[in-house]
């Protein structure tokens, strides 16, 4: 699907071909400045085998925006988001507070000539699940930036949002 490949891109600005899927967990930090101040984005990258289904449960809780991933070149991965999508929104919002913000990126959008999903069908999902939508190339950098900036704003959005309501 290419997640770790879309954060080491926006971390490294590189594109590693060398694929090794992600064990367990992968944490890293991003920081973004912003006039009035910085975001800093702590970003999970979980392995989604099957194996992992409780470490995986102890993360949701406290996000603020989820990025969902999926191949372009490959349909299974798009049929698979609703699932992910479901068991995130529980994992994070098990009582039904907070509406969690998300991005739905199709990865991917330099093999043009694989493409399996198509662009309207990927945006109708996003749509459906009240997500933003980017079509994205880790090789290339097409729209890396753009994702984790969307992430970054929409955090921080969220979190003034619950800090005016704490002090009404």
């Amino acid at each position: 699907m290419g997640k770790t490949s879309l954060f080491r891109r926006y971390l490294s600005g590189k594109f590693e071909p060398d694929y090794t899927a992600t064990v367990g967990v992968d944490m890293n930090v991003a920081t973004l400045e912003f006039p009035d101040g910085r975001v800093v984005l702590d970003v999970i990258d979980l392995a989604g085998q099957q194996s992992f289904v409780s470490l995986r449960n102890r993360f949701y809780q406290g996000a603020h925006h989820l990025i969902l991933v999926y191949d372009m070149t490959d349909r299974s991965t798009f049929e698979e988001v609703p699932k992910w999508f479901q068991a995130i929104a529980q994992g994070a919002c098990p009582s039904g507070g907070m509406l969690l913000t998300g991005s739905l990126v199709a990865n991917k959008a330099d093999m043009v000539q694989n493409i399996q999903v198509k662009t309207q069908e990927g945006q109708d999902l996003a749509k459906m699940m009240s997500m933003d939508y980017f079509e994205a190339s880790a090789k290339t950098g097409q729209n890396v930036s753009e994702i984790f900036l969307h992430a970054a704003v929409s955090c921080r959005t969220t979190m003034q949002s619950l800090r005016e309501k704490a002090g009404r």
